[in-house]
């Protein structure tokens, strides 16, 4: 976010585009740090109290699931800030090694020269290693060395949305005696919010705000659980998304196990459910690829 800051208040040198570019990245993630701790906060101390008041057990199991949740999405979230995926991770010995690699290739903004399915991003300033994509919702770059946080935050973030969106639902049900059918529901609530405020017969103020999160959770349930789809994906098939986009697959003879410990590493198990910053092997990124268009391989030569 600070980088995302420094591009947005930049005087010269900077294009409309990158600064829009910068201006949503901190739109985004305000976004999410609202409705993260909104939501635990609403679930912690007003809907579980008033849901189950005379059932402590149950409502001491809920918050331990939160709490769970909670600190897996923020622990996973922070370790993807701080985590340098630059080439600047990159000691001098294994700045070395980059030129033994058949791969290597030379950025023509940093000067430097850069291991294979190495990408320059304009808007951190830097090539990163492995570059994934550049994530509005964290505003830095998705690499190498926090790919695996970004998949475990997704994974997360759905987990917790969902949730959240299942305990308001719950509560709506008790304060105001909504009657769920089905997703269609959901449709009709909004159609019944907007035509009240249209022929002004405004909703109660509590309904409202709760039917906002509630919508703010599936929206937030939604793109978690469709980023985390597509990251695993390409996890296992050893892919980036920039990759994925050009049509460009990368063969190294590995199995789908082998590909998902290439980001993971030894210690997945851990990482899965605990967000540890854990070591890494560094061999996937000399490794030389393959290079094969429209994703198929050429057998023949």
């Amino acid at each position: 976010m600070i980088q995302a800051f420094r591009i947005l208040c930049r005087c010269r040198r900077i294009k409309v585009q990158a600064r829009l570019m910068a201006l949503g990245s901190i739109l985004c993630m305000l976004y999410f740090l609202l409705m993260t701790f909104t939501v635990t906060s609403l679930a912690w101390f007003e809907i579980l109290p008033n849901l189950y008041p005379h059932k402590p057990n149950l409502i001491q199991t809920h918050k331990t699931v939160i709490s769970f949740v909670f600190v897996n999405a923020i622990g996973n979230c922070i370790l993807i800030l701080g985590t340098d995926t630059s080439i600047h991770r990159l000691s001098p010995e294994l700045k070395k090694k980059v030129l033994g690699t058949k791969e290597m290739k030379n950025c023509s903004v940093c000067h430097e020269a850069v291991p294979a399915r190495t990408h320059h991003c304009y808007l951190c300033e830097t090539c990163v290693l492995k570059r994934d994509h550049h994530c509005f919702f964290m505003t830095v770059c998705i690499g190498f060395f926090n790919h695996r946080y970004f998949v475990m935050f997704c994974f997360y973030m759905m987990i917790g949305t969902f949730y959240g969106m299942f305990l308001i639902v719950l509560y709506l049900k008790k304060l105001f005696n909504t009657t769920f059918y089905g997703p269609q529901t959901f449709i009709t609530i909004l159609y019944d919010i907007v035509y009240g405020f249209v022929t002004e017969h405004y909703p109660d103020e509590k309904y409202f705000f709760l039917v906002v999160m509630m919508y703010g959770c599936l929206t937030a349930g939604m793109i978690a659980a469709s980023l985390w789809f597509w990251h695993v994906l390409l996890v296992i098939s050893g892919q980036t998304t920039h990759e994925s986009r050009k049509g460009v697959a990368r063969h190294s003879g590995k199995s789908l196990y082998r590909n998902f410990l290439d980001v993971f590493g030894k210690y997945w198990i851990v990482s899965v459910f605990l967000p540890l910053p854990l070591p890494m092997n560094y061999e996937p990124l000399f490794e030389n690829y393959h290079e094969c268009q429209n994703c198929e391989c050429k057998k023949n030569s």
